[in-house]
């Protein structure tokens, strides 16, 4: 009766069949490739593919397959013993667990025979004329991928106590011991180790006190540098408890304040590639074969070895200072609101330094605890539980967090500071680019037929000559030609400083309607800018355009408020640049779910020996509304070359015998 013991096993196996290329690379090629440049194919089977761009549907249908297995394997083991023999309130508990994952995959790719777009046809015959066709073969290759697979485990020990003195006194107290060891396959496996504790107490239901720690150690660190101390202390005051409010319980069933102060750590290194780096605070040693000596080519390229990484060994836990203020109030017994309002402090972080000079020699730039990030916001949410009469119940819920953060230091430039061009006091991501003050007209240009602008007008440095419908650029630094010092911080960032959502449960005897929606404001991304991005690119063999073909600059129409510049055939450098033009608003709401269903009376499905049984169809994204129309705005892509988000549709029946 004392023993608890508690044994999980969870897993899949996965086998998939796919293309051997990608499906966004396969979206890359279908946007990038104009479709009148070539056909899918000729009458008598040959493949066209231009010089230097792909044809897309072969690119995803004659090029081979792939097959990948993949599978993993879960387990966990709990036991728990009660001591209460010992001491009423105290138990121990020990958990292990040991996951397993592998992949492996077979590639059957193949390389068709192409032939460059058909020149001219017969005069006698009227056969189209080809040239020689591409080196390709009928048959697919196979090769075997390499296998990746990783295991981990994790053992874990604690001791609690919970127990409740004279129905005043609550003592609620945590002892806690882990360790981790993951292995993915690199030279040394990530671990980590650390003890973790609790103490709660409560006074006569309604004042509370906590206090919590964490002592973690970590690998990236130098011994003694590699244990953090992370305490947090919390307090909170129930109001609706206290006698005083005894007689307004039916319109305040709960009014509680609570505050929170605590610190947390971090050790996970990552180089602005987002690539993980480990034991930074040991210097390496690097091959290279990029020697020279002497000026005889036959002494170049010769192998050796050079310094690698600088280890820092002062290196240290990079924390954050997290405050929380929060009121949690309960009305007429159904509608729950809680406000939080928090502010967090990132210092220390991990950072490659940047403003080193080349001088110093470093062949990788060292890592410091150098910088500093603020964040403060809000979080609110409403629930609502209404049974409003004896067949008819309504659920409502709604929830909004916003959050804004900001670089208070980091390693920029001293001479940067302070002027337009500084990221310091900006939001981390803050996306940056020219201001366009729109496009050219005639009346910028003294010479129109050869791009000649009037004196007094900066001239446009990424291309030799503009003309009237191309973008213009505010010359912020004043030296009369618009250049990549022009550039400043012009709108928010991709990541959204505002998350919201909303949703309605409600069922009126055996039917039941529910729906959930979710947005994001306050995000933006910078798209385009690449030079396939513009119709007519490439001499006109590459860009293609989206649904909004005539929303363009033209002679005949030449307006400002149009989504695409001066459009012609070949690169236009000017036009493709960062700048307020291609910063669009991703805001967006989508209705994530919506179902309806129906549930059989009792009394018609008990004669089968069935408890309760309901049937349902219900949707996913199937919705979204946003000002931005050429692509999904929730999509991580600047071009829209990615794999949609799937709407689906189901419906099923749920039985409980």
């Amino acid at each position: 009766p004392t023993t608890l013991l508690t044994f999980n096993l969870g897993g899949y196996l996965q086998r998939r069949n796919a293309p051997d290329k990608g499906i966004d690379d396969a979206f890359d090629q279908a946007f990038t490739t104009p479709p009148h440049i070539i056909p899918i194919r000729y009458a008598d089977g040959k493949i066209p593919k231009p010089e230097n761009i792909q044809n897309p549907w072969a690119y995803l249908t004659q090029t081979g397959f792939q097959r990948n297995s993949k599978s993993k394997f879960e387990s966990l083991f709990i036991a728990e013993q009660d001591l209460k023999a010992i001491l009423n309130g105290l138990k121990i508990k020990g958990l292990f667990s040991f996951d397993y994952y592998n992949e492996n995959a077979v590639k059957r790719p193949g390389n068709p025979v192409y032939y460059k777009p058909a020149s001219g046809r017969d005069f006698e015959t009227g056969e189209l004329q080809f040239t020689t066709p591409e080196d390709g073969q009928e048959f697919l290759d196979h090769k075997t991928e390499a296998q990746y697979g990783t295991n981990s485990t994790y053992l874990e020990a604690n001791l609690s106590f919970d127990r409740t003195f004279n129905s005043k006194h609550y003592v609620n107290a945590l002892f806690l011991y882990n360790q981790r060891d993951y292995d993915n396959g690199e030279k040394v496996p990530h671990r980590h180790q650390g003890i973790a504790g609790r103490a709660a107490y409560t006074y006569l239901g309604r004042y509370i006190a906590e206090f919590n720690f964490g002592y973690n150690g970590s690998e990236n660190f130098a011994p003694g540098k590699r244990y953090g101390f992370f305490p947090s202390y919390a307090v909170g005051w129930i109001l609706s408890e206290e006698p005083f409010m005894e007689s307004l319980q039916n319109t305040f069933n709960k009014i509680k304040f609570r505050a929170s102060y605590g610190t947390v750590g971090n050790d996970r290194l990552t180089d602005r590639s987002n690539n993980e780096k480990r034991f930074a605070y040991i210097t390496t040693i690097n091959s290279t074969d990029g020697y020279q000596f002497g000026n005889s080519s036959n002494f170049h390229g010769i192998s050796g070895l050079r310094e690698g990484w600088v280890g820092v060994p002062g290196l240290t836990w990079e924390t954050v200072k997290k405050t929380n203020i929060g009121l949690e109030l309960g009305l007429w017994r159904m509608i729950d609101i809680q406000v939080d309002l928090f502010h967090e402090r990132r210092e220390d972080i991990f950072m490659q330094r940047a403003q080193y000079p080349n001088s110093a020699g470093f062949p990788d730039l060292p890592w410091a605890n150098f910088g500093v990030v603020t964040n403060k916001g809000f979080d609110v949410s409403v629930d609502v539980n209404k049974q409003i009469t004896k067949d008819w119940f309504l659920s409502a819920r709604g929830s909004v967090t916003y959050a804004r953060n900001k670089i208070i230091e980091q390693d920029e430039d001293v001479a940067r500071i302070g002027t337009y061009r500084s990221s310091t006091g900006m939001p981390v991501g803050q996306i940056t680019g020219l201001i366009a003050e729109g496009l050219f007209t005639e009346d910028d240009f003294a010479d129109v037929a050869n791009g000649v602008l009037k004196p007094g007008i900066p001239t446009q440095g990424f291309t030799e000559k503009v003309y009237p419908g191309d973008i213009k650029y505010r010359d912020l630094d004043g030296d009369g030609v618009i250049t990549t010092k022009d550039m400043t911080s012009i709108g928010g960032t991709v990541n959204p400083e505002l998350v919201y959502g909303f949703g309605l449960n409600t069922s009126f005897k055996g039917f039941d309607f529910g729906f959930f929606m979710q947005g994001n404001g306050r995000t933006y991304r910078m798209i385009g800018r690449e030079n396939i991005f513009l119709p007519g690119s490439a001499g006109g063999v590459r860009g293609n355009i989206f649904t909004n073909a005539t929303d363009a600059w033209t002679v005949d129409n030449p307006r400002s408020d149009v989504f695409y510049p001066r459009l012609h055939i070949g690169y236009n450098a000017n036009n493709t640049q960062s700048s307020t033009w291609w910063l669009k608003n991703m805001s967006m709401l989508r209705l994530k779910n919506i179902e309806v269903g129906y549930s059989f009376p009792k009394k018609l499905i008990q004669k089968a020996s069935i408890e309760h049984a309901r049937i349902f169809v219900r949707g996913t994204n199937l919705y979204h509304f946003s000002n931005f129309k050429l692509w999904d705005p929730e999509l991580d892509t600047d071009d829209g070359l990615k794999y949609p988000v799937m709407e689906t549709y189901s419906m099923g029946i749920q039985v409980k015998f």
